[in-house]
């Protein structure tokens, strides 16, 4: 007889702001019976969930442009944002490594498989700054996992509100800005085309991550195509020294002027396109059911810097020349469609990565 089993997915991604950074980190298994009292995996995100800040989720559905993407490969649909945080996947692995047996997820099922199969997102952050729990249920088989992590990207000084009126495709929102020169390093220049098409990097005071900025001319066909054109943009940026006559597309100099639009959203989303997905173990015949799925994702970019904050929750139940161009001084507007990804240096991986086309994500003035 064929029984069919459900999965329970939780995922929470909280916090992205500017607070003060505290380190737990917690990689465990717990093994208990079905009569414990209390929820150890709930009391794991439950002791987190109170340092939050953002106040009640507003659900997804209310935001008709905006997009929760399980992994990076998925297309960029016209007009919509689009957000990435790897802390479900982290919470599929433990899934993995618990039941010990290869997952096998059907066609039919593409974003379950995508989840399944998607790897590129290890090593996006260090084992210490990650944590991870499960529970297993022994009287049911029950398997609980979560995951979380906190990173804090404040500038090493802050920079300035922008007060000014500010357009994002026609549409006025709150921003920051800087100039450059007088020994600015908290922005450098990774690739400048014109004042529509750039690259910046953002230096948080954290030497190890760092925060980039893609304007592009033309639109990346997916998420994945667009971390890829940045990751591969910041690795040739560092391999060579640009002529003289070029030399000033890569300064941030006196002249030169930046402005960024602030963003900031609270949603969660019920992951329609996970729920009823199905998926067995290999070498065995019993079924397995995603019954509910649940994320929380909230972001804030301003003049202090980043904070991301993510929480995941799946529950598994049986069942040198002189210049020849003319210097042009740079007036980086961040006021059409762009990305938006935080990272380790270290890392071809983002652990955030955010694609926004409208001002549903914005502040608006």
């Amino acid at each position: 007889m064929n029984l069919t089993r459900f999965v329970f997915l939780f995922l929470t991604l909280l916090l992205l702001s500017c607070k003060k950074e505290t380190q737990n980190p917690l990689h465990s298994i717990e093994v208990v019976d079905l009569n414990l009292n209390g929820d150890p995996i709930a009391d794991f995100i439950e002791g987190h969930s109170r340092e939050k800040s953002f106040g009640e989720a507003v659900n997804l559905s209310f935001f008709k442009n905006t997009t929760f993407f399980t992994t990076p490969s998925g297309s960029l649909s016209k007009n919509k944002n689009a957000i990435y945080c790897p802390t479900l996947l982290m919470v599929w692995e433990q899934i993995v490594k618990t039941y010990d047996k290869p997952i096998i997820v059907a066609s039919n099922y593409p974003e379950l498989e995508k989840l399944n199969s998607y790897k590129d997102y290890k090593g996006c952050l260090t084992e210490n700054e990650y944590q991870t729990a499960v529970q297993i249920i022994v009287n049911t088989f029950e398997i609980k996992a979560a995951a979380r992590f906190t990173k804090q990207l404040p500038f090493s000084e802050r920079m300035e509100v922008y007060r000014e009126p500010f357009l994002f495709n026609n549409e006025n929102v709150e921003a920051f800005y800087t100039w450059g020169g007088h020994d600015e390093n908290r922005v450098h220049v990774l690739d400048y085309n014109s004042d529509n098409d750039f690259m910046i990097r953002l230096n948080p005071k954290d030497k190890n991550h760092e925060i980039l900025l893609w304007m592009p001319n033309q639109k990346p066909q997916s998420l994945q195509q667009g971390i890829e054109q940045v990751i591969e943009t910041v690795k040739t940026r560092g391999m060579f020294k640009p002529t003289l006559s070029e030399a000033w597309r890569y300064k941030f100099s006196e002249e030169d002027r930046l402005v960024i639009p602030k963003i900031y959203f609270n949603l969660k989303s019920n992951c329609p396109d996970l729920t009823d997905n199905k998926f067995t173990l290999k070498g065995q015949p019993e079924e397995y059911r995603v019954k509910e799925a649940y994320q929380r994702i909230s972001f804030q970019l301003d003049e202090e810097g980043a904070v991301v904050e993510s929480e995941a929750i799946i529950e598994a139940a049986a069942v040198e020349e002189m210049p020849e161009e003319k210097i042009v001084p740079k007036k980086m507007f961040v006021n059409k469609p762009f990305m938006v990804l935080l990272k380790r240096r270290d890392s071809g991986s983002p652990y955030l990565a955010v694609w926004i086309e409208n001002t549903e994500l914005l502040i608006k003035n």
